[in-house]
């Protein structure tokens, strides 16, 4: 159970480091790393690995996003949230409800996106943040996102709450910033709610108090997922069991090791690798597509290894 995932609800004000640590002392957990940072003044989902189940981070930060916002037209800042500076004003008054949901169907799709100098992003090994905290400000390369689908929720005079389905590395903040230089007020996000990531839900997350209660009352049972359920949006290969132990090793399958595996494999997809019990073994790479695993040699390698987890 302690190398599951705990999907965390985080409260706006701690930061998901503060919140990370909080889980390992409750949980008395060796390690733990969280899947995608909140800023501290966002809420809501934040799933956090325990022990072993860091290993699979990497995997699970890729997957895509929900959020909820409310974004405030007519003034900017610095941070492009409501902490910062405000670096221009404008009058909304004339910014239409139509008008907003224009822009935001305009929003949607792939797009490019500059981070923002308040980000954790580096530079040379320097958070970016660091530097705009002394004055200093730097071009960035735009970075591509996929905005799956943006749905307006409703207007209040001068604020705007929408929610937004987002691949990962997309600030939503620098979005709100973007939506409203084009609406030609300028604007900034007031308040970030996470509602999902990957298939982490806010139905399914659980406050630091309740998970410190559930411990205390030695009842844990629901709260920490396990890798096999947290990886369920993987195709997955399974192997013989006689191949199990080599594969623990480092050493990756030869096809004649694999017992089954999915009707679509396409070259750089990421596949679990299961043993006959279907208990996560291996996290693995193809190296082929559907048509030349089907003409590979049963010697021949289809799947390199990229995380053991056992």
């Amino acid at each position: 159970m302690m190398n599951g995932i705990v999907n965390i609800y985080k409260e706006a004000g701690p930061t998901s480091f503060a919140t990370v640590h909080s889980v390992k002392k409750i949980l008395g957990a060796k390690k733990a790393g969280h899947i995608g940072t909140l800023d501290p003044q966002a809420e809501g989902v934040l799933p956090v690995c325990l022990n072993k189940s860091t290993k699979i981070i990497q995997f699970l930060t890729r997957q895509s996003k929900v959020y909820t916002a409310t974004m405030v037209l007519g003034t900017a800042t610095d941070t492009q949230d409501a902490t910062g500076q405000v670096i221009s004003q404008s009058d909304p008054g004339n910014v239409t409800e139509d008008e907003v949901k224009e822009v935001l169907k305009d929003f949607e799709g792939e797009q490019e996106q500059i981070p923002p100098m308040f980000s954790a992003k580096k530079k040379d090994g320097i958070p970016l943040y660091k530097l705009a905290r002394n004055g200093i400000t730097i071009d960035r390369n735009p970075v591509p996102i996929h905005l799956h689908w943006i749905k307006f929720l409703n207007k209040e005079d001068a604020r705007v709450t929408f929610q937004v389905s987002c691949s990962a590395g997309t600030y939503i903040r620098t979005l709100c910033h973007d939506m409203g230089a084009q609406l030609g007020c300028g604007a900034h996000m007031l308040h970030l709610l996470r509602n999902r990531v990957g298939n982490f839900d806010l139905e399914t997350a659980t406050s630091l108090e309740e998970l410190k209660s559930a411990k205390t009352g030695g009842n844990l049972d629901g709260k920490i997922r396990t890798v096999e359920e947290a990886l369920g949006f993987m195709p997955e290969i399974r192997v013989k069991s006689d191949h199990v132990e080599s594969i623990a090793q480092g050493i990756s399958p030869r096809k004649s090791a694999l017992e089954q595996w999915p009707d679509k494999i396409k070259r750089g997809m990421n596949f679990r690798v299961s043993n006959e019990n279907h208990r996560l073994i291996a996290i693995a790479e193809s190296l082929t597509d559907q048509t030349t695993f089907a003409e590979l040699d049963p010697k021949g390698v289809a799947f390199k290894l990229k995380r053991v987890l056992i």
